[in-house]
């Protein structure tokens, strides 16, 4: 639009500053009018003119218009590619998130186990810690059967075994 209105500013100065042999003046003496046929043939180019212009303006719109239909479809094309995008950067997030909440029941999973085995490493350690109660008890018990059975053992030998060699002793009077 502002093409137009340059173009009309340019013709209208160019017709201000047209010299008067080229301008028709439609007003005027009859004596210094032109002859009809003269005047009719001017006309008709004053139509053809008209037409060359409007033409003008008709091919340059169309030109505006070729041009605004292929920034239109330019735009519709990055639009399109800008929304293909989209789509598959929110399916690979929904890809992502599937995953992430995969190894997330995984881990929990992970953690599970080894609070179960831990649980079952402290239960261990507690029956080994029982059980080496239990073995030092026994070898106590143990250390302390021998030493009895060392002194039965001596005990027989001396006054058992020993008492038949020997003779024995005859009481004393005290």
């Amino acid at each position: 639009m502002q093409w137009l209105r340059e173009h009309m500013r340019n013709h209208l100065n160019e017709a201000s500053t047209a010299p008067d042999d080229k301008v028709l003046s439609f007003r005027g003496s009859p004596a210094l009018a032109p002859a009809p046929r003269h005047q009719g043939a001017d006309a008709v180019d004053l139509v053809y003119q008209a037409a060359d212009v409007v033409r003008g303006v008709q091919d340059r719109a169309a030109q505006i218009e070729a041009r605004a239909e292929d920034l239109v479809k330019r735009a519709i094309e990055k639009l399109q590619i800008a929304e293909d995008r989209i789509r598959a950067l929110e399916l690979e997030q929904r890809h992502a998130q599937g995953e992430l909440a995969e190894a997330t029941a995984r881990a929990e999973a992970a953690e599970k186990a080894v609070a179960r085995a831990q649980s079952r490493i402290a239960a261990l350690e507690a029956q080994l810690a029982a059980a080496v109660e239990r073995a030092r008890s026994a070898e106590t018990r143990a250390a302390e059967t021998e030493k009895s059975l060392k002194r039965i053992e001596h005990a027989i030998r001396t006054q058992i075994l020993d008492a038949g060699r020997v003779p024995a002793r005859k009481p004393t009077a005290a």
